[in-house]
């Protein structure tokens, strides 16, 4: 029987080591009833956040991070509050990881809908996907300038929904449609690795499996509310 050949083999890059591992975590669930008397950036946790902490840190404390990266907003501080207190370990508070304000949420009906038809029915398709694609581009620079300071090691980034929807959407050079697409769970890991060369790879997304059931949310929330 003849061995299958990988169609992509021929198209694969010359990887180089060291590798450099990169954990996306968005946040544990805020308290939204403190959001109009505190402001978005100082939400604390809920009690259902910091039941998700405790069960994130156990999971972090297993892997062997050489370095934690936060961003300056307290919903994220608080979620990683319990790991860096138990691991004595500091993290950089870097405000370019903070939630990303976007307000262009859209109800727009395009599967099996060619480009051409998504621009013609979506007026504000162009306008969007330009804003995406500064804005994909800021994060990777963000990322970036981690990596370069971490080659070969693994980092823990606490972030933010849309910061994260950035980076990923950037990576598979997606469009409004596919960032409006993707929904990112809180206290949840993403993992990309990089390469010396800088080639990436996406591992996997929105891995919640440290929590004992999935998360009891509505995907569509965003588009709900």
């Amino acid at each position: 029987m003849p061995m299958y050949k990988n169609p992509y083999a021929k198209l694969k890059p010359k990887t180089k080591s060291p590798y450099t591992e990169i954990f996306l975590i968005r946040h544990c669930n805020p308290d939204y009833k403190l959001e109009k008397k505190l402001g978005d950036r100082l939400m604390p946790l809920s009690v259902e956040g910091k039941r998700q902490r405790s069960y994130l840190t156990k999971h972090l404390l297993k892997m062997k991070i050489d370095k934690t990266y936060v961003s300056s907003i307290t919903r994220a501080q608080q979620s990683a509050t319990d790991y860096l207190k138990k691991t004595k370990k500091r993290a950089c508070v870097e405000e370019r990881l903070d939630e990303i304000d976007w307000q262009h949420w859209v109800r727009i009906k395009y599967f099996n809908m060619s480009k051409k038809m998504r621009e013609k029915r979506f007026k504000k398709y162009r306008k969007l996907d330009k804003d995406l694609d500064e804005m994909q581009t800021e994060v990777r620079r963000v990322i970036a300038d981690i990596y370069k300071s971490n080659l070969g090691k693994k980092i823990l980034i606490f972030s933010h929904g849309n910061f994260i929807k950035a980076l990923l959407t950037g990576i598979l050079n997606a469009d409004i449609i596919g960032f409006l697409s993707m929904e990112i769970f809180q206290s949840s890991i993403s993992k990309i690795i990089i390469d010396k060369e800088g080639y990436i790879k996406i591992l996997y997304i929105n891995d919640v499996h440290h929590l004992p059931a999935p998360p009891d949310r509505d995907p569509f929330v965003t588009l709900i509310d």
